[in-house]
């Protein structure tokens, strides 16, 4: 029997496949555009190779190719019966994950780990499990629990340092991006976790110097590549510069189709971004609405149909956006996770109410659920869009006794917390 890259005893005796297999894991480690047809290249190499199988189907699904899915991760169930014990709950926590039950795989996965700390592609399923359930502690005890069953393997260090930043602890997570950076600059993870750091300590001008030359050598990404553009025109944003922002629109969202539910996410955020900050552009969601219109339907993250709402209410597409809300309301009342319920139609409402203008009613909806924002995903700097526009809706409603802590809270997050919020006055306020 053969062993993968992280010494792990795999069911193939073609060193072909299990070489393709190692490129397909380090393309999702590294958020490559290469790991569907590297692990495609591992089943042709060995059609029973079923840990192959089973991370197609991960990567087929990570890809929003849904379709092709199930009968990939059917094969691999299947044929996993007659695997050693490890294997067969790796494919069973993969497959867990691509049906939809998340817990249920992120259950067996915490298992698996205690066992087996060097599943290093079940770790950041896992770790992505919480992060778009915006548990930021269960980041950091994941990473924590993993690091020290590795050397210095890149991938860990950036999980490890992206961990850190959104528990607030800054300057380790700087020492351990910049670690993984310097072992392999192709670490776009890493990457991410600098460009976090910065935004969040306010080093907007430096976050802005050092962040294109580090994605420049991350040549092999396909829609991650964007994500980290869009955290470069965050930094432009907090220092004011919005035209430059808005020419990272363009040249990221302007013309080309939007790939991935991360594009949408990103284009729609920035758009929204720019409008709460005054320099409003409508073409840009004459162009987002359409996609995200055709993605609605699409049963992916609850972060996912947040950001769908916000295009369809910013471009006035009230025939789709109500429906939209509908079905989400619809979900909530079926659904045992409180969180759609409780936070996600309430924060789709307010938000709808913001974009009509009517200000008073979304802080009505906005201002219960200010402290369990979190809960729909995402990372502090994603969500920050949503207190903003809280933060901007008390202001524009006249609700100074809310807008004044509030704003105050604002300024001292962060030096250099961002031109537009340094520039608001309120009554009484210098």
């Amino acid at each position: 029997m053969l062993t993968d890259h992280y010494g792990l005893p795999v069911s193939t005796s073609s060193r072909a496949a299990v070489d393709a297999y190692d490129r397909g894991v380090r393309a999702l480690l590294g958020f490559g555009a290469g790991a569907v047809p590297a692990f495609r290249d591992a089943v042709a190499a060995d059609p029973g190779f079923v840990l192959a199988e089973a991370a197609l189907a991960v990567a087929l699904y990570l890809d929003e190719q849904l379709d092709a899915v199930k009968p990939v991760m059917e094969r691999a169930r299947t044929a996993a019966a007659a695997l050693p014990a490890r294997e067969q709950r790796h494919v069973q926590a993969l497959d867990f994950m691509v049906s939809g039950r998340v817990g249920d795989s992120g259950a067996l996965i915490e298992e698996i780990l205690k066992e087996s700390p060097r599943e290093l592609m079940l770790a950041q399923r896992l770790f992505f499990f919480y992060f778009w359930q915006g548990r930021s502690a269960d980041l950091l005890r994941v990473s924590s629990a993993i690091k020290d069953a590795y050397a210095d393997d890149s991938y860990v260090l950036g999980l490890h340092a992206f961990a850190l930043e959104e528990n607030r602890e800054f300057k380790e997570a700087l020492r351990f991006a910049e670690r993984a950076m310097k072992i392999n600059p192709q670490d776009a993870w890493a990457v991410h976790a600098m460009a976090h750091v910065l935004y969040e300590t306010g080093e907007n001008d430096r976050g802005a110097e050092r962040l294109p030359p580090a994605i420049h050598p991350c040549s092999h990404l396909g829609y991650f590549r964007n994500h980290l553009v869009w955290h470069l025109a965050l930094l432009h944003i907090a220092a004011g510069r919005y035209d430059r922002a808005g020419k990272l629109f363009d040249g990221l969202f302007g013309e080309a189709p939007l790939q991935v539910a991360s594009d949408v996410h990103d284009a729609v955020a920035l758009a929204w971004r720019l409008d709460l900050f005054g320099h409003p552009d409508p073409a840009r969601w004459a162009r987002l609405a359409p996609q995200a219109r055709e993605r609605a339907g699409l049963p992916l993250l609850l972060f996912h149909d947040i950001h769908v709402a916000m295009a369809l209410a910013a471009a006035g597409d009230w025939a789709s956006a109500e429906p939209h809300l509908d079905r989400l309301r619809q979900r909530a009342g079926k659904g045992r996770n409180r969180t759609l319920a409780d936070v996600g139609v309430p924060l789709v409402e307010g938000l709808h109410a913001f974009a009509r203008g009517e200000h008073a009613a979304a802080v009505e909806r906005l201002a219960p659920i200010q402290a369990r924002v979190f809960e729909v995903g995402g990372s502090h700097a994603q969500r920050e869009v949503f207190h903003d526009t809280y933060l901007a809706a008390t202001v524009r409603a006249g609700r100074h006794d809310l807008a004044e802590p509030l704003l105050a809270q604002r300024l001292a997050k962060r030096p250099n917390p961002g031109q537009y919020w340094c520039a608001v006055t309120l009554p009484g306020r210098a």
